[in-house]
């Protein structure tokens, strides 16, 4: 991605007549997926259900602003709101000017930044001046080489500290950032059960930094909480398809002996 100036972007919010002013979010989306879907990295934006649970990962009630990263048309930073975070908390890092006009529409109490979310320490460097708390990110991690993504991460938890939390959500199944790479460089890993009723499903990863990475287990938390409360309900999920699947079943065989009579 190539290096541009960064600037905290000041748009006019009043009546536009561009082609991208009538299209619905997943319009715009695949637009931009069209033209650049190594940019765009997903073809539609985040589900609610998807939304929702990275907004659960936050904390509303701490000190310090909110990065998002790669917030395209906004439900991630809709879903913060409604979580409880003060919309003047959220730090919004889009790369894309048409995305960025349409945030600054939809939340104008909140900071838009244009610049480039893989040079984070510059993009952001006049931008904030307390830690942030969290940094949540929808960017397409795995459209980069592995390089890339540690050297994000670890601008992320120089600007954030030790408390900081860095929320991914990826349509992989493994960690955007390998195990043992992140245990070398002092990231602990927590995976929460897959959204499957997003679409494609997806599943969030949580990094925190730790002293040591052979430390104990850290005591519990609001993520391990959830991350306990989202595996329970990945369970139910696949209890009930198989309740219903079984109730089914029964069901179509009476229906093939019935055709078998007739034909």
């Amino acid at each position: 991605m190539s290096a541009q100036k960064n600037q905290a972007t000041k748009i006019h919010s009043g009546p536009r007549n561009s082609i991208d002013d009538r299209l619905g979010d997943e319009a715009r989306f695949i637009r931009r997926w069209l033209e650049n879907p190594r940019l765009a990295g997903a073809i539609t934006p985040s589900g609610r259900f998807l939304a929702r649970a990275m907004a659960h990962c936050v904390d509303p009630a701490g000190d310090g602003p909110i990065i998002e990263l790669g917030p395209g048309t906004g439900p991630v930073t809709q879903a913060l709101i409604a979580r409880g975070v003060a919309p003047e908390r959220l730090v919004l890092v889009e790369y894309e000017p048409s995305f960025c006009h349409l945030l600054a529409k939809k939340f104008p109490r909140a900071k838009i930044v244009r610049g480039d979310a893989y040079r984070l320490r510059d993009t952001l460097a006049d931008h904030i001046e307390d830690r942030p708390a969290a940094i949540v990110s929808s960017l397409p991690l795995l459209t980069k080489p592995e390089v890339a993504r540690l050297s994000l991460l670890r601008q992320a938890f120089d600007l954030m500290g030790t408390d900081g939390r860095f929320i991914q959500f990826t349509y992989g199944v493994k960690s955007p950032v390998p195990a043992h790479v992140g245990g070398s460089l002092h990231f602990k890993t927590q995976s929460l059960a897959p959204i499957w009723l997003n679409l494609p499903p997806a599943r969030i990863f949580v990094y925190r930094h730790v002293d040591c990475p052979h430390a104990v287990e850290m005591p519990p938390d609001m993520i391990d909480k959830l991350l306990q409360q989202s595996r329970r309900f990945g369970l139910e999920i696949r209890g009930e398809f198989e309740e219903a699947r079984a109730r089914l079943a029964p069901n179509a065989s009476k229906a093939n002996i019935s055709k078998s009579r007739h034909s």
